[in-house]
């Protein structure tokens, strides 16, 4: 009845529980981090996290690494919407965090 992106202001639902306030983390990049991948359902349904990792490579940038999350989305047979955003991070000084 109820997807999680229609979930914020979805009022009829408060008197069940539903409730609109995010969940949020913060987190300090590491050297290692190199990549941030944002994607909706239509790419997780179909790829895991080591899926989308694989996707990522140095010498391509993050439009070629999006088109190829979603163009293996699809021929894994996602038939939901697909979204990704991928960050490419370019080193990690001092204290970053999101």
């Amino acid at each position: 009845m109820l997807a999680v992106t229609r979930a914020f202001g979805d009022h009829a639902l408060t008197r069940v529980g539903l409730i609109a306030v995010p969940h949020i983390v913060k987190y300090s990049l590491k050297p290692f981090d190199k990549y941030l991948v944002i994607a909706s359902d239509g790419i997780w349904d179909e790829m895991s996290d080591q899926d989308a990792i694989g996707c990522c490579h140095e010498d391509i940038s993050t439009k070629v690494i999006s088109q190829n999350i979603v163009k293996t989305a699809l021929t894994r047979g996602s038939k939901d919407n697909i979204s990704v955003i991928v960050l490419k991070f370019n080193g990690v000084p001092g204290n970053n965090a999101f």
